[in-house]
């Protein structure tokens, strides 16, 4: 078994979807449906019905996907990436986008077993699709390999989901994650195992006036496929630590800009690429979108998770509430972007008086 393999050409898009823009949306208020997957790659939408059987099975349920938190009380809490529209437009003078990413929390579901000697280990990588209409830049990848304790082990008990937090420009020495063109390709996995003695030398969990720090991150900026599958075959040593897959994606392509949007779809209705925007987004799998949407969830920085709309603060601070997110595995993250000019030009010449 192999925790951490990138195949950049292994896509999920939901450009592919087909039919009405709304299906999911009505997926989740259709009564006849206990629940719902994401499209798959080859363009349908799996259902399970109140029998309990499965109809056009697929393993998009338990894959990662990125959900954008809407910024407005009214409608829906949270968009499929889909029915994101970019807030940056882009430009001919501007078509790249740099951005910035801070996880804010992970929530551990209270399934999944956590003691003493549990951690896990962080994958993300992001970069230029190779269908981006940038032909300046080869398709790099900023990468992110984190440590993340998931036990206190001064409190005897798992982490707060606001005690992993960690901010990810720091790990690449503050430098923006560039997109070209702002056509990105995006995979985030995590996996939960016991400590192997060589992984508190690769994270580094230096203590602070407040605390143990639980989050140790390290950054490769600007690397190739060749590099990530390097890095992810040292990762892959937790084989001897019994290893179990939190989440796991396949690559996400992801439109940042409205000109990268455009340029990608030709302008057409039918293909609904996936867009990301400023601002904040929850990480979870496919299947705990219906949670989401019914929950009508908030996120409270203060407590790093998510609560439904309908719980008081007096409830939430004395647990008094049923909590439909109490087995639901999320990380909630901030992101940061803006336009910007790439150049890839060089001037090796010198003036001559």
């Amino acid at each position: 078994m192999k925790p951490f393999e990138f195949h950049q050409d292994d896509i999920i898009s939901p450009e592919f979807i087909s039919g009405e823009a709304k299906t999911l949306q009505k997926a989740v208020k259709n009564p006849d449906l206990a629940a719902y997957q994401l499209p798959n790659s080859r363009g349908t939408i799996a259902f399970s019905q109140k029998d309990g059987k499965i109809i056009n099975e697929s393993e998009l349920s338990n894959q990662f996907i990125v959900f954008q938190l809407s910024n407005k009380e009214e409608g829906a809490p949270v968009f499929e990436s889909s029915e994101v529209t970019p807030l940056i437009d882009g430009s001919k003078e501007e078509p790249d986008i740099l951005m910035s990413m801070e996880m804010q929390s992970f929530h551990i579901g209270k399934d999944v077993e956590v003691d003493k000697k549990t951690r896990a280990t962080m994958r993300i990588n992001i970069g230029k699709d190779e269908n981006s209409s940038d032909k300046y830049f080869d398709a790099a990848f900023w990468s992110i390999a984190a440590g993340l304790d998931l036990y206190n082990q001064i409190k005897k008990k798992p982490v707060e989901p606001r005690d992993l937090k960690t901010d990810f420009k720091q790990a690449f020495g503050n430098r923006p994650i560039e997109i070209p063109g702002g056509l990105a390709k995006m995979t985030f996995e995590v996996v939960k195992h016991l400590e192997p003695r060589w992984w508190q030398r690769i994270f580094k969990f230096l203590k602070s006036d407040t605390g143990t720090a639980f989050t140790s991150a390290i950054g490769f900026p600007a690397i190739t496929n060749t590099a990530i599958n390097l890095i992810d075959e040292l990762l892959n040593k937790l084989n001897r630590s019994k290893p179990e897959v939190l989440f796991k994606s396949r690559p996400l392509r992801l439109a940042l800009s409205k000109k990268a949007k455009d340029e990608y779809t030709g302008g057409s209705e039918r293909v609904r690429i996936g867009s990301l925007s400023p601002g904040f987004c929850v990480l979870a799998r496919g299947r705990d979108f219906k949670t989401l949407i019914n929950a009508n969830a908030y996120y409270y920085p203060t407590y790093g998770k998510l609560v439904p709309a309908h719980v008081s603060n007096t409830d939430l601070l004395s647990g008094n509430y049923h909590d439909p997110f109490k087995n639901v595995t999320y990380a909630i993250f901030r992101i940061g972007m803006k336009a910007h000019k790439l150049d890839p030009n060089f001037n090796y010449g010198q003036s001559v008086q």
